[in-house]
């Protein structure tokens, strides 16, 4: 289920809205976390933004779809 998470992924049109969002917040939490690295509030803020990242993709996914699937794939860990 795993590879079929992948594939689906890989393959869909809102991937790119994904790596849009999500890339320039992990490298402002990597560039925090090389500065402060024992820092618990880098880790904090760099968590916040993986989050408001990844809401802000399954909001531009716009379909119901996928906001399931990824319900359910994080159920089945």
């Amino acid at each position: 289920s795993f590879f079929f998470f992948f594939l689906l992924f890989f393959f869909s049109p809102s991937f790119f809205f994904f790596f849009l969002f999500f890339f320039p917040f992990s490298s402002f939490f990597f560039f925090s976390f090389l500065f402060f690295p024992f820092s618990l509030l880098s880790l904090f803020f760099s968590f916040l933004f993986f989050l408001f990242s990844f809401f802000l993709f399954l909001f531009l996914s716009s379909s119901s779809f996928f906001f399931l699937f990824f319900f359910f794939f994080f159920l089945s860990f």
